[in-house]
Order: C-alpha cells, then sequence, then structure tokens
C-alpha cells in the first residue's frame, strides 16, 4: 500500500508509523510541487507506483477525482469507521468500503500485486 498526501515528506513519515499497517511508500504532494488535485500529483504517484492509471486504487475524500487526461475518475474507497452510509451530492458511490485502514490494507493487496 502506498500513502499520497497534501501533507510534507517529514510529517508524512510520522503519520504513517502510527497507522499500525504496513506501508510500502509515502509520496507527498510536497515532492510534485503541487497539492491535490492538480494532475502533477497524481502523474508523480503513477510515476512513482510504476503502476497504469487503471491499476491503481486511490482513496479520496471525493471519490471520481481524475488526474490524467483521458482518464474517467480514479476508483475511490471510503473508510467508513463508524458505519456511516456514504452519501454524495451527486449520487455517487464509492467503488470500494471498509471499515478501516487494515481493511482497505486486506482489500487492495487482494486486488492487486505489491508495489515495486
Amino acid at each position: 500500500m502506498a500513502v499520497l498526501s497534501n501533507g510534507d515528506l517529514e510529517s508524512l513519515d510520522r503519520a504513517i508509523s502510527g497507522l499500525g499497517i504496513p506501508v510500502d511508500r509515502a509520496i507527498s504532494a510536497e515532492q510534485a510541487g503541487f497539492y491535490k488535485t492538480h494532475s502533477g500529483v497524481y502523474r508523480l504517484q503513477l510515476a512513482r507506483l510504476v503502476c497504469p492509471a487503471i491499476k491503481c486504487y486511490t482513496w479520496q475524500p471525493m471519490p471520481g477525482i481524475s488526474g490524467v487526461p483521458g482518464r474517467q475518475a480514479w476508483p475511490g474507497a471510503y473508510i467508513n469507521r463508524y458505519s456511516i452510509p456514504y452519501v454524495d451530492a451527486d449520487g455517487s458511490q464509492a467503488d470500494l468500503e471498509v471499515s478501516s485502514l487494515a481493511g482497505l490494507a486486506d482489500r487492495l493487496t487482494q486486488l492487486q500485486a505489491p508495489i515495486s
């Protein structure tokens, strides 16, 4: 699993160490020189993960963000910690729903090969 954040890399590394789940790679928007939702951040993600856009899952607070021209939208995962239904103004639903970050890591491991 990889984490993409708008936070600086130093803060991101500290936050990840407290997650209690294995994280293969941390990617900071700081490294791209842009903040999400700028397409440069997502291009950096694809380059660092050596992952075609169609196979990369990303959790967004707003599923459906696309950072790559020609890409309809990133698949979105909803981490439903409190059993609250996901409701979006346009009626869209997340592609994947789990109850925890550990559950997200398990599901993503089932969906694709580990990050190299």
